[in-house]
């Protein structure tokens, strides 16, 4: 953002549009790290760690998306169709993601 004076969303959708190119070009995949930045990346327990991370964070982002919102607006309306069906997909959504950031755990 600092080189390029773009705003924080504009990097974002560049970053977006970035990898959109990569995978149609078939090219390695772009990882961040703290300690690299980003990178190409092409081998395999680099990419796996990554993966699972960036699942881990998602997981934890659908969760309090899941406490913070869904819940709360089903104590609200309880027999609402469109809760109910959100409320069902998000919950098995959470249980494929907690299988997978857990996956190198066993």
């Amino acid at each position: 953002m600092r080189c390029s004076e773009l705003s924080k969303s504009q990097v974002r959708a560049g970053l977006a549009c970035l990898r959109d190119i990569i995978a149609e070009r078939e090219w390695p995949p772009l990882i961040w790290s703290r300690t690299d930045g980003y990178k190409f990346c092409s081998d395999p327990a680099e990419l796996e760690v990554y993966e699972i991370a960036v699942i881990r964070e998602k997981l934890t982002e659908i969760r309090r998306f899941l406490t913070g919102v869904v819940a709360p607006h089903a104590a609200l309306q309880p027999k609402g169709r469109w809760i109910k069906h959100l409320n069902t997909q998000l919950n098995s959504v959470e249980s494929t993601l907690d299988v997978i950031a857990h996956f190198t755990d066993a």
